[in-house]
C-alpha cells in the first residue's frame, strides 16, 4: 500500500512528535511516500526548492496514494488543499486529530462522509488501532 501522509509544517509544527510516531507505525502497512512533514529541517530544505516543483512532487504521490493519511489538529492551507485535491481524485482518506489540541475540526472536513475522521486523545490510540482504522476506512 502507498500511504500519503499529511499534516501542518508551515501552519505549524507542534504536533511533529506525533507525525514521527505514526509516520513509524504506519511504515509496517506499506511505503510511505512523504515523510517530509517529520522533519524539523522541511522549512529549511524547502527554501532551496522551487515551489512549483514541491506542488508537482506532491501532486504526483498524491496521485500514486492507496490512501491520505492526514493529522489535522493543526489548521493548515496545505493539509486543507491536499484533502480537498485527494477527496477529488476519489482517494481513501483517513483524516485524525487529538481532540484535546483541537476539540473541532473544521465543518468542511466534518461534514466530508467521505472522510474517516477520527478524534484521539493521545497519538497510541490510532497506532494501536491501525489494522481496525484501515479495514473500516
Amino acid at each position: 500500500m502507498k500511504i500519503y501522509m499529511s499534516g501542518s509544517i508551515y501552519g505549524g509544527t507542534q504536533k511533529i512528535d506525533t507525525y514521527k510516531k505514526l509516520i513509524e507505525a504506519l511504515k509496517s502497512y506499506g511505503e510511505i511516500l512523504d515523510d517530509q512533514i517529520a522533519d524539523e529541517n522541511t522549512i529549511a530544505k524547502e527554501a532551496f526548492q522551487n515551489d512549483e516543483d514541491i506542488y508537482k512532487d506532491l501532486e504526483s504521490k498524491m496521485k500514486i496514494a492507496d490512501i491520505i493519511f492526514a493529522e489535522v489538529s493543526i489548521p493548515s492551507l496545505g493539509v486543507g488543499y491536499e484533502l480537498g485535491f485527494a477527496d477529488k481524485l476519489g482517494k481513501r482518506i483517513i483524516a485524525i486529530y487529538d481532540e484535546t489540541y483541537t476539540p473541532k475540526v473544521s465543518t468542511m472536513i466534518r461534514g466530508n462522509k467521505r472522510i474517516g475522521l477520527i478524534p484521539y486523545k493521545d497519538i497510541s490510540e490510532i497506532i494501536n488501532n491501525l489494522d481496525n482504522i484501515l479495514k473500516k476506512y
